[in-house]
């Protein structure tokens, strides 16, 4: 008899949790362990018995390593080391995918986008479609999801795509230059999701989201809602949710099943 799974979700603001991601792995008897750091719980190490690590979303940055605030960020950096060494299933979610992406060797920086010649930020917060490129579209975590899916988004950097590892024994060097498998772009930021070595996920854009994590954003990151999309930026969020949720939420679970499948969670 299989023993149940366990996966532990690492959540760096109580307003961005595993959302739709925990029930639906409770229905498969996935066993879910919330450590809160920003409430002081322990990163978890690479000993600990987990089937998947889930590293969620949060204001912070890659770039906040070093800040006093934020002890948790370097101890994730180095548990995610060690995952990937050990191709060990992470799946990262925004800050988590970027925190991947860091731990793997890849720049995390914000993202810009070209106008009259210069280089400008370019936030994504709100609803944006995201495409599927050939071949990581086709990968089996995606299956079901259409490209030009519609997603919520709330981030300000992005990242390069890392380089795959190489594993021990060697590869040979073309193979071990390669980078990860890019799974999904929107015009406004390339690198969205990826693949790296077989079993780490990152997605820089939320599929994971309820209704009422949606709110919670609106609510405690109101700031960054006024910088990118001005007053009237809330309304449009919440018309714009009105209008997208129920398919995005079905793609969304789709995606959370297909890891529970790919992974043999359950």
């Amino acid at each position: 008899m299989r023993l149940m799974s366990r996966a532990v979700v690492l959540q760096h603001v109580p307003h961005e949790g595993p959302g739709r991601i925990a029930p639906i792995f409770r229905d498969y008897g996935i066993r879910v362990e919330v450590r809160r750091l920003y409430a002081g719980d322990e990163v978890p190490t690479a000993a600990d018995e987990m089937d998947l690590l889930v590293v969620m979303g949060g204001p912070m940055g890659a770039g906040d390593i070093e800040d006093a605030r934020y002890p948790f960020l370097r101890k994730e950096v180095a548990l995610l080391k060690e995952f990937i060494a050990a191709d060990r299933p992470v799946l990262g979610i925004c800050l988590g995918a970027q925190l991947l992406a860091l731990a793997a060797g890849a720049r995390v920086y914000p993202n810009t986008r070209e106008s009259n010649g210069q280089r400008v930020a370019a936030p994504e917060i709100g609803w944006a479609p995201v495409y599927l490129p050939f071949p990581g579209g086709n990968d089996p975590v995606l299956a079901g999801v259409r490209s030009g899916a519609v997603m919520f988004h709330w981030h300000f950097d992005t990242f390069d795509l890392p380089a795959q590892p190489a594993v021990a024994g060697g590869l040979p060097a073309q193979a071990a230059s390669t980078r990860a498998t890019l799974l999904a772009s929107t015009p406004v930021c390339t690198n969205q999701a990826f693949r790296l070595r077989k079993r780490l996920l990152g997605f820089q854009y939320h599929f994971e989201m309820d209704i009422d994590g949606i709110e919670a954003m609106l609510t405690h990151a109101r700031d960054d809602l006024l910088k990118v999309l001005g007053s009237t930026g809330d309304q449009q969020i919440k018309a714009d949710t009105q209008r997208y949720y129920d398919e995005y939420r079905r793609a969304g679970d789709r995606i959370i099943h297909n890891i529970v499948h790919c992974y043999r969670l359950h």
